[in-house]
Parts: structure tokens; C-alpha cells; sequence
């Protein structure tokens, strides 16, 4: 029988990523239960129609995700801080999927996180401001900030990386000027941009839940290429 694993955001980039990845496997072992506000949201009867269950659950009610989760053999957990743009909002979010996930008895979490950009940066640099009283990049910081609730949890602390795909959800590709010329600003001199497409961050956490036991208390990186501005712009 196939292992159940509950995917958050599951008419999102990264969890719908995931539920594409396990539909396209069907021997893979594992079947889609996808949690989304709205079961009746067109990328939701997608899944659905794919052989997807189609759960609703709400990341502010923790019990909601309680029920979710119950009889799952692994959960995918993420949050998307552009819902609400509040850091807390999103560590409680966290909180609730660690809570639920650790309440229904999951065998793995695979958590998708980002770095503390805290730690790069000294508490008197100017560079940047501090928003929200007390972060560099809120979407960043929360998320660092909550791992801490997965203590205790059979977990996988996945950070991601730069998705390709913001170029255009977001509007940052380049703009064609009056003079017909494409032109950006990007400010990264000449750095690299580590980044992923959006998809492939499924992908990856199906491996991660193939493989089991072994990146249990692990945090596992992903990007797909390095970039420089020069090399971003040639591949658009």
C-alpha cells in the first residue's frame, strides 16, 4: 500500500511541485494528499483528476491540519509570506504544521526553509534595515526562526533557493525601454545568483522521502545554477 504523504501548499510552486512529482511516479511507493484552503480551485481538481486526494485545511488552524495529516506517513510543509507579509504570521503557520505533523504521528518532515540572513550581517550594519523590529528579510528570517519548532519531529530542513520562475511571477525579467533595448536592474554586481526552478524543488523532496531515515535531522541545500546577471540575462 502506498505511503501517504501530505502536501502543504499543494496548489503552490513548491508543494504542487511535489504532487505533480508523485502522481508522475506511480510506482514510486507514495500517493498525494494535497492540502489546499479551496478544494475547488482549478489546480486543485488538477491534482484531483490526476488521482490526488483533495483535503482542505487552513494553516492558521492547527486542527484543521491535525486531521489532514492524520494517517500520513510523511508531510511536506511550507509557508508563503506573500499571502500576508507578516514574519510572525508565518512562524505560527510553522508552528502549526510542526504541531500537527508531531500530534498525527508522521514518520518524516521535509520543511521547506531559507537561511537566517542575520548571520551574515552585523547588528550595526546600515546596509540594510531592520523591518518587521527585528529582521533583515522577514520571508528569510521567520523561516530560519521556526525550524526550531521541528525539534522533536522526524524531520528534513530543506532550504531552497532563488526560484528562476520569480522573473516572471514577479515582474523582474527584462523590460523593453522606448529604444527597444531590454535592460534590469539587478543589483549583484559581478555575483552569482543561486537559483532553482520552482518544480524541481518537488523533485527534490520526493528524493529526500525516498530516501528516508538518512536525512532525518539533516538540512539539505538546493539550487539548480549559479548565475551571474550577464549569464541570467543570455538565458532569457
Amino acid at each position: 500500500m502506498a505511503k501517504i504523504i501530505a502536501v502543504v501548499g499543494a496548489t503552490g510552486v513548491q508543494g504542487g511541485g511535489l504532487a505533480r512529482a508523485i502522481l508522475a511516479e506511480p510506482n514510486s511507493g507514495f500517493s498525494v494528499r494535497a492540502i489546499t484552503r479551496d478544494p475547488n480551485k482549478d489546480n486543485a481538481k488538477a491534482l484531483a483528476a490526476k488521482g490526488a486526494e483533495v483535503v482542505s485545511a487552513n494553516l492558521d488552524d492547527v486542527e484543521s491540519l491535525k486531521k489532514a495529516f492524520a494517517g500520513a506517513h510523511g508531510v511536506f510543509g511550507v509557508t508563503n509570506f506573500w499571502e500576508h507579509f507578516s514574519a510572525e504570521k508565518e512562524k505560527a503557520q510553522a508552528k502549526n504544521i510542526a504541531d500537527a505533523a508531531k500530534a498525527a504521528g508522521v514518520k518524516h518532515v521535509v520543511w521547506s526553509t531559507l537561511e537566517d540572513t542575520r548571520q551574515f550581517m552585523s547588528a550595526d550594519d546600515k546596509r540594510m534595515p531592520m523591518l518587521q523590529e527585528k529582521y533583515r528579510v522577514p520571508h528569510f528570517d521567520a523561516k530560519a526562526e521556526a525550524n526550531a519548532f521541528f525539534s522533536g519531529v522526524p524531520a528534513t530542513m530543506l532550504v531552497t533557493s532563488f526560484y528562476w520562475d520569480n522573473l516572471f511571477m514577479f515582474g523582474l525579467a527584462p523590460k523593453k525601454g522606448d529604444d527597444g533595448q531590454y535592460a534590469w536592474a539587478f543589483p549583484m554586481g559581478n555575483a552569482k545568483l543561486a537559483g532553482i526552478a520552482g518544480e524541481d524543488i518537488g523533485k527534490t523532496a520526493l528524493g529526500i522521502f525516498k530516501a528516508g531515515d538518512q536525512y532525518i535531522g539533516k538540512t539539505v541545500g538546493i539550487a539548480g545554477e549559479f548565475l551571474t546577471i550577464d549569464q541570467m540575462g543570455q538565458s532569457l
